[in-house]
């Protein structure tokens, strides 16, 4: 068990909060490691206390963007600081469920779940005959829609298991007897039906003709009409497949809202690796965009021209920013103190580049202002002259403020002043001799030159009063992937 849910689970018990893990306790286990959710049903009295808990032990609120919010349900999340898994409360305060997609129905059975519990551990269960009920009711609706029974095909011998487990120490007699008390409107012989159709189990056909009888007798627990269910299936059905066909899991956003999040540093310093890892592990749940601010994508305006401007550069390679920037330091090398100047279309070059940045930028902090969370490769800084930053002012030598380089350098620095700034700077580094050493492994190698140019020119980069959090991954990959996902979570 994580330390995080344990934690948590002991404060509950110490606090006398009346709850369970009222589905699902075959995989208990897994919940505890934080591998699935951990539902709890948590008695609405004891609801703000619960809130109050969950907050002192970092639990942060978080909510569903896939069209309607389940009532009586809330979604918490925290992390674990040993392993770096994000631990996902899914706390229910009325029994909603159904089928998977629309939990169409509120079942007055908390009493039953919460009054006849056991414990496993330190957490508490509801007995077997108990869950045996909810069990059944949530599988069996699952057979009344096509979509749901296409849903349920994928872990159909998972279902067949875990009805075997719940049917031990005597829980068949015991959610009968729980179902004539607590669901006096669904016939007793029509439930056990459906138990051994489960079970056994009948055939398909079979299993489809009790849903629909059970269907019926559940219609005065029902949150909606069938024809409203089964549209709000639909409509939830398509988001789902379009989610996975963007390959976009989950549609969680933090209640605090989304963040743009700027990785940035010299080459080799992981970037790329820590991006991919953050992208994993966020979008377990949220959800998570990530772009490239250092190789943005044309625009509408910025596509033709820069079609163009590789044909100009082998043209003119003189003009190619990397000899640019060789023949700025060599100018340095000699002592001279004066602006370089800069060649008109590495001026242009730049423009465009500063154009798609922005483009790019502007729109990921809208994406986060609806909630999500973008991971961003590289991002301008407040230092002219740094990578991915202005470049042209102040190359501008004195006097031609007026000319055709001085409105560039303007237009340029004008479009960098417009980018929006990130909520999060994740400032990685490493010595020099490290990050050579490193981009002499890999598949796509760098100049040498070029890697020790970068590593001086990104060693202080100025973001203003963006949240900074320097990382050196100079140590095991492990604690580096630890300590940013602490600064990531820290700020959501």
């Amino acid at each position: 068990m994580l330390s995080t849910v344990y934690q948590l689970i002991t404060a509950l018990n110490q606090e006398g909060i009346r709850y369970c893990h009222w589905k699902s306790n075959l995989a208990l286990e897994e919940a505890l490691m934080g591998q699935t959710d951990i539902d709890l049903l948590v008695h609405r009295r004891d609801a703000g206390h619960f809130r109050t808990l969950l907050s002192q032990h970092c639990f942060k609120p978080a909510v569903t963007t896939l069209g309607e919010a389940f009532p009586a349900v809330e979604h918490y999340f925290a992390l674990d600081m040993e392993t770096g898994v994000l631990v996902h409360v899914h706390a229910y305060y009325q029994a909603i469920t159904g089928d998977s997609l629309t939990k169409n129905y509120h079942f007055p059975i908390e009493e039953m779940l919460l009054a006849h519990t056991r414990q496993v551990g330190p957490v508490r269960l509801p007995v077997k005959g108990a869950e045996l009920v909810v069990f059944t009711l949530r599988m069996m609706l699952k057979h009344t829609s096509p979509m749901e029974l296409f849903l349920l095909a994928r872990y159909w011998p998972a279902v067949r298991q875990e009805a075997r487990w719940l049917l031990e120490e005597g829980a068949r007699e015991d959610a009968l007897r729980f179902v004539a008390c607590y669901l006096p409107a669904v016939d007793p012989q029509l439930f056990a039906a459906c138990v051994d159709a489960l079970t056994a189990p009948a055939p398909l056909a079979t299993r489809v003709w009790l849903a629909h009888r059970l269907q019926r007798q559940l219609r005065p627990y029902g949150r909606h009409s069938v024809l409203q269910a089964w549209l709000t299936s639909g409509e939830k059905f398509a988001r789902m497949a379009y989610r996975r066909l963007r390959r976009s899991r989950r549609g969680m956003v933090p209640q605090s809202g989304g963040a743009v999040v700027a990785f940035v540093g010299s080459e080799a310093t992981g970037k790329s690796t820590l991006l991919g890892e953050m992208a994993g592990w966020l979008g377990e749940h949220f959800a998570v965009e990530r772009i490239h601010a250092g190789k943005p994508r044309p625009t509408l305006l910025t596509a033709l021209p820069g079609l163009l401007v590789p044909a100009l550069r082998r043209l003119l390679p003189t003009q190619r920013s990397t000899r640019v920037e060789a023949h700025e330091e060599a100018a340095r090398a000699e002592a001279s103190t004066g602006a370089t100047g800069f060649p008109l279309l590495y001026g242009l070059r730049a423009v465009l580049l500063a154009y798609e940045r922005r483009a790019l930028l502007t729109r990921a902090y809208s994406q986060a202002a609806n909630g999500t969370v973008v991971l961003c490769d590289r991002y301008p800084s407040l230092q002219a002259g740094a990578p991915d930053s202005p470049q042209l002012t102040h190359r501008l030598p004195p006097g031609q403020a007026a000319s055709l380089r001085g409105w560039l350098a303007r237009l340029e620095a004008r479009l960098y002043r417009e980018i929006p700034p990130p909520d999060l700077v994740i400032y990685l580094s490493a010595p020099l001799e490290v990050t050579v050493a490193r981009n002499a492994r890999r598949g796509k190698r760098e100049p040498e030159e070029y890697v020790r140019r970068r590593h001086a020119r990104t060693a202080n980069l100025d973001f203003g009063k963006v949240s900074v959090c320097p990382i050196s991954t100079d140590q095991p990959l492990e604690r580096t992937v630890l300590a940013v996902k602490s600064a990531i979570w820290e700020i959501m």
